[in-house]
């Protein structure tokens, strides 16, 4: 059974300067909570195809592929796994007009099944929250300080 969470957040910065930092991933380590490594498999590392290699740490190790599956710029990024813990996330950016942005997140997970997936799921529950809140604080942060 999948899980999602969703989160919005305003940042004072505008439109293009949040979707080409979220968009980079050579920064999605400095803001994205529990992200240990993210590592680009294809030669394109923007847009649709693009490709990534990623570990996350939330009490337990979790690994995945990552695919760009829809890009359209200063609008909509959204990635989805080919492999390991299965995940789609979703960022869309709206502009509000006088250089402020609302970015808006929808992401989706499915643990595995059996002894492991219950595990995993006790691991990583209780850390989702604290998740989204340093990711939120650190991308705001992180942008409105370029």
């Amino acid at each position: 059974m999948a899980s999602v969470v969703q989160h919005s957040v305003e940042i004072d910065a505008p439109v293009s300067v949040v979707f080409a930092y979220v968009d980079d991933h050579e920064r999605t380590k400095d803001w994205m909570y529990g992200l240990h490594e993210i590592r680009p498999v294809t030669e394109e590392t923007h847009g649709v195809g693009a490709t990534y290699d990623g570990v996350m740490k939330l009490g337990v190790t979790l690994t995945s592929r990552i695919r760009c599956s829809a890009w359209v710029q200063d609008e909509l990024l959204e990635i989805e796994s080919v492999s390991g813990i299965r995940n789609t996330q979703r960022w869309t950016f709206t502009d509000l007009g006088d250089g402020r942005t609302r970015l808006e997140a929808w992401i989706s997970y499915t643990l595995p099944g059996g002894p492991a997936g219950k595990a995993i799921a006790a691991a990583v529950k209780p850390v989702i929250g604290i998740a989204i809140r340093h990711t939120s604080e650190a991308l705001v942060h992180a942008i409105e300080g370029l």
